[in-house]
């Protein structure tokens, strides 16, 4: 009897499930790590396909080549830094300069509550602090934990409750297809896309048993631009 194959590492696992979600080879991975982080960043596609297979840990990776695959893959830091315990600064070498641009900041995180506007200076809506790459970083941003289903599409994927979301309020331009959240008199903050039909504007959700919202009935908090875990822009 042939005995079972071993399981797979939890990392090489979650590695590949992260670039099949991406709709992406391990060769377009590999040419965007080459992209993302030059010679000294590139990840081959062999050297990919071992690491998937878990043959090679992650660790082997030098700390360049770490951040152009988690850029590759559109990993926040953040949530490399919690999958696989690595640090996102290292002295290694010279290539710990390539890792400048991974410097964290601080954001109080808000719940998006039923009622009443995220205002910064209110210490007492803070439930917890995200750690904010610099790149996505924008001056006087929101951080903002979805509580409703109102952008949940069919099937669980989209944006989900305990997600989070980054906000920017000085984005309040409405564009086709872009997501925002905003506050309804009588139903509180909620987050919504803009849609146009013929003539008419709507902001509508994903989720199809939620209404849809017209804009003058609205005051537009800020345009979503990041979504957590997924780490995605929007």
């Amino acid at each position: 009897m042939t005995p079972d194959p071993p399981a797979l590492p939890e990392l090489a696992l979650w590695l590949r499930a992260r670039r099949v979600a991406l709709g992406l080879r391990q060769d377009e991975v590999a040419r965007r790590t080459a992209a993302q982080g030059g010679e000294a960043g590139s990840v081959t596609q062999p050297y990919l396909s071992r690491l998937e297979r878990g043959t090679r840990p992650l660790s082997a990776l030098t700390p360049a080549r770490q951040d152009a695959l988690r850029r590759a893959l559109e990993i926040s830091a953040s949530e490399w830094a919690a999958r696989t315990g690595l640090p996102l600064f290292s002295p290694a070498g010279g290539e710990g300069d390539a890792l400048a641009s991974l410097e964290l900041v601080r954001v109080p995180v808000r719940a998006l509550a039923t009622a009443g506007l995220p205002l910064s200076e209110d210490p007492g809506s803070v439930i917890d602090i995200e750690l904010v790459p610099a790149r996505e970083h924008r001056p006087g941003m929101l951080v903002l934990e979805v509580q409703g289903q109102s952008m949940t599409e069919p099937g669980g994927g989209g944006i989900r409750p305990g997600d989070r979301i980054y906000v920017d309020p000085g984005d309040l331009d409405l564009r086709e297809g872009r997501v925002y959240v905003l506050h309804v008199p009588g139903l509180g903050l909620t987050v919504k896309r803009l849609r146009h039909y013929g003539e008419h504007v709507w902001l509508t959700s994903d989720n199809p048993d939620h209404p849809p919202v017209r804009p003058e009935e609205a005051t537009i908090v800020g345009r979503v631009y990041y979504h957590q875990p997924r780490g995605t822009r929007l």
